[in-house]
C-alpha cells in the first residue's frame, strides 16, 4: 500500500467512522426523547383510564459516560492505565505516549518534560533493572494490562531523597485483591532487522500469599545497531584539522527479571519481599580511519582503527523486604524497609590499528580491561499520620551505606609500560525528613524539609595517589501549592532542589590513553545542588485534556564534563563549575472527538544558557521537541496506531555543543483474537525513509566541528501476546518504601 493510498483509507475510515457515531447519537437521543414522553403519557393514562391502561416494552437505553484518566494531584499526576481500553493491547513503553510530560521518540528514547534527568521506579521504590540504556527494552517487555497506574512527579518532596534527579516515573502495578488461582502472559517480538525478544509472567495467589514472577530474554541483532559515523574536528589553537571515519554495530544478549511476592498478615499487617535481577553481554565491533592535518592540508598522520569487544559483561542483582503496619486510623502507616544493590560488569576493550602514517605512539595495539564492583544497603523508616480531615504528617530517617571497587589495566603492544589503576570509593549517607500536607477545600499544599550527611572516603591500594575524605552537608527544601478552579481544572505552583553526588565513574582518577583521547575521573568532586520553580495548569473535561506547565531550574555548581586539546589529544574530565539556567515549557494536549478515536500531542520548547566560569565559555540555545499519536478503530476489529514526531531548534545541554534535529515516524496495526486472549501486533517504522542522520555540533572550546550519524531507521515488526488464566490479583505493596537515586557517572547505570 503507498503513502497517498493509506492516507485515503484512513481518511475514508475516518469519516466512516464519524457518521456511525453521529448517527449513533442522533438514535440514542431519538430513543431516550420517546422514553421520556411515552412514560408520561402512561403515567397520565394511569390517572385517568385505569381500564384502558397498555403496557409498552421499551428497548435498553444506554448512558455512556467516558472516564477521566488523568488526576492532577498536590503531589503527582496520574494516568489510570487500568481503566484505558487500549492498554489490553499494547506495552508499557506504548502507553507512556498517551502520558502528559512524557515522550518517546523513534528511537524509543523516553523523556520527561524534555529530559533524559528522571528515574523509573517499580510500586513506589527503585528497581535496579529499570535504569540504564536498555529500560526501553524492559518497558517494551511489561505488558500495560499489568499495570494499575502510572505516576508522574516532576516536583518531588522530601520523602523522595535529594535524589539526583528533577522527575520520578512510578509504574504501580495491579493492587490485589480477594481472588485465587493463577494468571499469566507470554509474548514474543521479532523484527526485520533479525532482533528477537521472548517474555513471560505468572501471577499466582495462594490464601494470603500472592507471588509474581517473570523473566525476559532479548536478542538484539547488530543489524538494528549499524549506523556510519564521522567526524570533523577543528582545533583553535594550532589550526589543525581531526577527519575520523567509519562503521560500527553493537550486538548483545540481555536477560532480566524479577519476583515479587506479598504476605497479608492481617488486615494491618503486610511483608512484602522482591529480588530482581537485569544482566547483559554485547559484541561490539568499530572499523574507522583517523586522519590529522595541520592548517595547511598536509597529512601529520593517518591510521585505520578496528574495535572490538572480546569480553563484555554487565549484570545487576537487588533484593527488598518491606514491613508494613497500619493502626485503626485511617491513614496512619508505619514502613520499615531494607533494600540491597549490587553491580558487577567486566568489560574487555580491543584496539588495533593498520595502515599507519607518522602513527603517534610507541604500540601497534592495546587492551583495556575494566571491572567495577557496586554494592549498597539501605535501611529505612517511614511513618504517615493523619491529623483530622485536612492535615497530614509525612517523615522518615534513611541510612545508606555504600562500596565502590574499581580497577582498569591498560595491556599495550609495544615499548609503552603496562598501566594498572585500582580504586576504591566508600560512602555513607544519613537523612532525615519531614513534610506536612494540607487540604482544605479547593486549596492544598505541601512543604517539606529533607537534611542528607554524606561521609565520602577514596583509597588507592596501588598507591598512586594518597588517601582522602570528605564530608557533605545538604538541606533539601520543597514546597507546592495547589488551587482548585473547578472540578476539571487546577493550577499549581512547586519548588524544588535536588543533589547530585558522583559516582565511581565519574570520580576514579585513573588515565585512559588512547592515540587521540585522553580521559580520567576527579576523586575530589563533591555534590552538585539543582534547584526548580514551575507552574502548571491542567484541563480535564469529558473529552479533552490539556495541560501547560512553565518551569525556570537552575545550578551553580553542576558536574561538567570537561572538554580540551592536549598534546594533539582530545581530554576528558570532570569539574564541579558548571552554571545553567534553563526556562521551558512543556504541554500536553488529548482530544477524542468521537469514540473509537483519539488524539494525543506532547510538545516542549526550552530555552537553556550554560556557562563555564575557567575558562569561560557560554553556550545557549532554544529548541524542543513535538510528538503526535493518532489512534484510530477501524473495520475488521483493527487499531490503527499512528505516531509522528521529532525534534527541533538549537538544544543545548552542555557547554560545548548543539544538538541537532530528526523527524520519525511510525504505524501499528493491532488485532485481538480468541475472546481477547491472543493480541498479534504488525508495526512499521519509517517504512518510507531510507537514511536518517543525526548532527551533534561542537560550538566552544578548544575545538569546534561535528559528530554525525547515518543510520537505517526502516523497520518493521510482529509482536505476538498470550493471556492465560482467570487470576486478577498482583502483588502488594508497602506504600512506602526505599529510593536511591543520588549517583551519576556510575554505581547503578
Amino acid at each position: 500500500m503507498n503513502c497517498n493510498l493509506l492516507r485515503k483509507n484512513i481518511s475514508l475510515h475516518h469519516i466512516d467512522n464519524y457518521k456511525l457515531n453521529a448517527l449513533t447519537m442522533w438514535n440514542k437521543s431519538i430513543l431516550l426523547l420517546t422514553a421520556c414522553i411515552s412514560a408520561t403519557a402512561l403515567s397520565a393514562q394511569n390517572t385517568t383510564k385505569t381500564d384502558s391502561t397498555k403496557t409498552q416494552k421499551l428497548e435498553e437505553v444506554v448512558v455512556a459516560q467516558r472516564r477521566q484518566l488523568i488526576k492532577n494531584d498536590i503531589d503527582k499526576l496520574t494516568y489510570d492505565v487500568q481503566h484505558d481500553k487500549t492498554a489490553q493491547t499494547k506495552t508499557t513503553l506504548e502507553i507512556l505516549k498517551k502520558i502528559p510530560l512524557v515522550t518517546v521518540d523513534g528511537q524509543e528514547n523516553i523523556r520527561v518534560q524534555g529530559s533524559t534527568s528522571f528515574k523509573v521506579y517499580r510500586n513506589g521504590h527503585p528497581d535496579p533493572s529499570l535504569s540504564g540504556q536498555n529500560l526501553k527494552d524492559i518497558l517494551k517487555a511489561i505488558p500495560a494490562s499489568t499495570i494499575k497506574r502510572i505516576e508522574v512527579i516532576t516536583d518531588p518532596g522530601a520523602k523522595y531523597d535529594a535524589e539526583g534527579t528533577t522527575a520520578i516515573l512510578n509504574i504501580v502495578m495491579m493492587s490485589n485483591t480477594k481472588l485465587q488461582g493463577i494468571s499469566g502472559n507470554v509474548n514474543s517480538n521479532i523484527d526485520s532487522y533479525g532482533s528477537v525478544r521472548l517474555g513471560t509472567y505468572l501471577t499466582t495467589k495462594v490464601g494470603k500469599l500472592t507471588t509474581s514472577v517473570n523473566y525476559n530474554y532479548a536478542n538484539q541483532n547488530k543489524n538494528q545497531t549499524e549506523n556510519y559515523r564521522d567526524k570533523v574536528y577543528n582545533y583553535v589553537k594550532t589550526g589543525e584539522q581531526r577527519r575520523e571515519y567509519g562503521n560500527n554495530h553493537t550486538g548483545a544478549k540481555i536477560h532480566f527479571g524479577n519476583i515479587n511476592a506479598s504476605y497479608e498478615i492481617d488486615s494491618l499487617n503486610l511483608m512484602t519481599a522482591s529480588t530482581n535481577f537485569f544482566g547483559y553481554k554485547t559484541d561490539a565491533n568499530t572499523q574507522s580511519t583517523n586522519e590529522l592535518w595541520n592548517k595547511n592540508n598536509q597529512l601529520i598522520y593517518k591510521f585505520n582503527n578496528d574495535m572490538t569487544t572480546p569480553g563484555y559483561s554487565y549484570l545487576n542483582l537487588g533484593g527488598r523486604l518491606d514491613y508494613q503496619h497500619k493502626t485503626h486510623l485511617d491513614g496512619e502507616v508505619l514502613t520499615i524497609s531494607y533494600m540491597l544493590a549490587a553491580t558487577r560488569s567486566h568489560s574487555t576493550f580491543r584496539q588495533a590499528y593498520s595502515n599507519m602514517v607518522n602513527f603517534p605512539v610507541s604500540y601497534t595495539s592495546y587492551d583495556r580491561n575494566t571491572r567495577e564492583r557496586f554494592t549498597e544497603h539501605t535501611f529505612q523508616i517511614d511513618y504517615v499520620r493523619p491529623f483530622g480531615k485536612h492535615h497530614k504528617i509525612e517523615s522518615g530517617t534513611k541510612y545508606i551505606l555504600r562500596y565502590n571497587n574499581s580497577t582498569s589495566l591498560m595491556d599495550y603492544q609495544g615499548t609503552t609500560p603496562d598501566m594498572e589503576s585500582k580504586f576504591k570509593h566508600n560512602a555513607q549517607v544519613a537523612a532525615a525528613y519531614l513534610s506536612y500536607i494540607l487540604t482544605a477545600g479547593k486549596w492544598a499544599a505541601r512543604a517539606g524539609l529533607r537534611y542528607e550527611l554524606t561521609h565520602m572516603k577514596a583509597s588507592y591500594p596501588d598507591g598512586s595517589n594518597a588517601d582522602f575524605h570528605t564530608n557533605l552537608n545538604d538541606w533539601v527544601p520543597s514546597a507546592s501549592l495547589q488551587y482548585k478552579i473547578s472540578d476539571g481544572q487546577t493550577l499549581k505552583l512547586s519548588y524544588n532542589t535536588s543533589i547530585n553526588r558522583p559516582g565511581i565513574g565519574y570520580l576514579n582518577p585513573a588515565v585512559i590513553s588512547t592515540p587521540t583521547t585522553e580521559s580520567f575521573g576527579n576523586a575530589n568532586l563533591g555534590s552538585s545542588r539543582n534547584q526548580k520553580l514551575q507552574l502548571e495548569y491542567m484541563l480535564v473535561a469529558p473529552k479533552f485534556t490539556l495541560q501547560l506547565n512553565p518551569y525556570y531550574s537552575f545550578t551553580n555548581n553542576g558536574i561538567a564534563h570537561i572538554m580540551y586539546e592536549q598534546n594533539h589529544k582530545n581530554v576528558y574530565t570532570y569539574q564541579n563549575i558548571l552554571k545553567s539556567k534553563v526556562f521551558g515549557i512543556s504541554s500536553y494536549t488529548e482530544w477524542t472527538p468521537f469514540t473509537g478515536t483519539s488524539f494525543t500531542l506532547n510538545a516542549s520548547m526550552r530555552y537553556a544558557r550554560i556557562t563555564l566560569p575557567t575558562p569561560y565559555l557560554k553556550n545557549s540555545g532554544c529548541g524542543g521537541g513535538i510528538y503526535f499519536n493518532w489512534e484510530q478503530k477501524i473495520p475488521w476489529k483493527l487499531t490503527l496506531s499512528t505516531s509522528i514526531g521529532g525534534e527541533y531548534g538549537n538544544r543545548v545541554y552542555n557547554p560545548y555543543a548543539i544538538e541537532g534535529h530528526w523527524f520519525y515516524y511510525d504505524f501499528t496495526l493491532t488485532r485481538r483474537f480468541l475472546k481477547d486472549k491472543l493480541t498479534v501486533s504488525l508495526s512499521a517504522e519509517s517504512p518510507f525513509i531510507k537514511e536518517r542522520s543525526s548532527t551533534y555540533r561542537i560550538v566552544q572550546g578548544d575545538y569546534t566541528g561535528y559528530e554525525r550519524a547515518v543510520m537505517k531507521p526502516k523497520c518493521f515488526g510482529i509482536r505476538l501476546s498470550w493471556n492465560f488464566g482467570k487470576l486478577k490479583a498482583s502483588v502488594k505493596k508497602a506504600e512506602r518504601s526505599i529510593q536511591n537515586d543520588d549517583l551519576v557517572g556510575g554505581g547503578k547505570k
